[in-house]
This record gives structure tokens, C-alpha cells and sequence, in this order.
């Protein structure tokens, strides 16, 4: 095989596995969805009454057969009371993964009045 065709193989292989990330990315959201909706005892119908979706949609999300858009996350979450990041955790990278926990589990150990002043501090920040 020449150096042409070793190139394209790669970049076939790239683009496989691009679309294979994206698949898998597809059904973890769409696990975490059918797993939440479950958890709060609701059918696609009822999450369909509180969201505006089709339930035929709320179906091809859970089983990863397409992808929502952010307004669809939004709803979603909304429907079932949780924060965006309890979706989308799972997809980071492991080095994201462990300096969020890191932090979380040094916020964890303050004290309650530490706690307040950091948000607070946070808050002031984020206004300027």
C-alpha cells in the first residue's frame, strides 16, 4: 500500500469514528432522558404534554436515533427537574471530569458560611 492510500484509510477511520462518538453520545443522552423520565414515573405522552414535543421524538431521542437541539435539552431537563450537567457529565473528558470533581469535593468540605462567601464572591464576579 503507498503512502495515498495508507492517508485515506486514516482519514476514513477518523471519519468513522467521529460518527461513532457522535452515535454513542446520541444514546447516552437519550439513556439518560428514558432513565429520568422512568425515575419520575412518566410516559412519553405525559413528558410530551409538559414539553411541546411529539412523543415519537421523545422515543427517537431516548433510543438515540436523533439528536435534540439545546432548546429540546432545556425542555427536557425542565420536565424532569434536573441541570443540564447530569446529562451531559458522562461525555466529558476524564481530565474535566476529575478537576470538577476535585473542586466539588473541596467545596463540599467548607464550611456553610464559606460556602456562602464563595457564591457570593462568584456572583459579584459574573455581575462586572
Amino acid at each position: 500500500m503507498d503512502k495515498n492510500n495508507i492517508g485515506i484509510h486514516k482519514e476514513k477511520a477518523k471519519t468513522l469514528n467521529r460518527y461513532e462518538n457522535k452515535q454513542n453520545m446520541s444514546i447516552h443522552i437519550g439513556k439518560v432522558f428514558q432513565e429520568y423520565r422512568l425515575k419520575n414515573n412518566m410516559t412519553q405522552n405525559d413528558v410530551s404534554n409538559c414539553t411541546g414535543l411529539e412523543p415519537r421524538h421523545i422515543s427517537q431521542l431516548e433510543r438515540g436515533l436523533t439528536k435534540g437541539s439545546i432548546d429540546t435539552l432545556i425542555k427536557l431537563c425542565d420536565a424532569y427537574e434536573i441541570t443540564s450537567d447530569v446529562v451531559l457529565f458522562d461525555l466529558l473528558s476524564t481530565k474535566t471530569k476529575e478537576k470538577i470533581e476535585m473542586f466539588d469535593e473541596k467545596f463540599k468540605r467548607l464550611s456553610k458560611r464559606d460556602k456562602e462567601t464563595i457564591l457570593h464572591l462568584m456572583d459579584y464576579l459574573l455581575s462586572q
